[in-house]
């Protein structure tokens, strides 16, 4: 339960809410693939927290299944094409956002034209090798570093500078 509001704290911002004017993109403009993946997120005076994703775009559907360590599964989120359906196994606060996770996947997975696409006007998208940066009005929003052949990555180092946040997102091997 502390790892889900963890989640959604860190998700929808505690008393900092980011928002990420992004449309979804459908699922067929991405690529196909599975992924278990540990998500392991860092703030400056708390101890990370891990939580455990299984990652799945078969092109009909994008499938995110979040779960904790111990193996709780704490939501299923699903983009058919429109809002991502969230299918909340433990409570989550008013203000989580399904939308933003499956956001920060596609910004990350998707081909660059493709998520470029998704972005509300004042927002930026910036490629530079494996470092994807999202700016908005110029100033750096997130950074996403990739690492390994394509999706899905082996490790992505994410960072949202105004939340004083990081992630790992790394993919675990089958």
């Amino acid at each position: 339960m502390r790892l889900a509001l963890l989640l959604a704290l860190v998700l929808t911002g505690c008393a900092f809410k980011p928002s990420l004017p992004y449309t979804l993109r459908p699922a067929a403009t991405g690529p196909a693939y599975f992924a278990n993946q540990e998500v392991v997120f860092r703030r400056p005076g708390a101890s990370p927290e891990r939580l455990l994703t299984a990652v799945e775009n078969d092109g009909r559907r994008l499938s995110i299944v979040a779960s904790s360590p111990m193996g709780q599964t704490l939501f299923v989120l699903k983009v058919e094409g429109g809002p991502a359906v969230l299918d909340a196994r433990v409570p989550l606060p008013a203000s989580f956002d399904p939308n933003l996770l499956p956001a920060l996947i596609q910004l990350s997975d998707w081909p660059l034209d493709q998520a470029r696409k998704g972005l509300a006007p004042g927002m930026e998208l910036r490629e530079d090798g494996a470092l994807r940066t999202l700016l908005r009005r110029g100033r750096p929003l997130l950074t996403l570093d990739r690492q390994g052949p394509a999706p899905p990555y082996r490790t992505i180092e994410l960072r949202v500078p105004p939340m004083d946040l990081e992630a790992t997102i790394t993919t675990l091997d089958d």
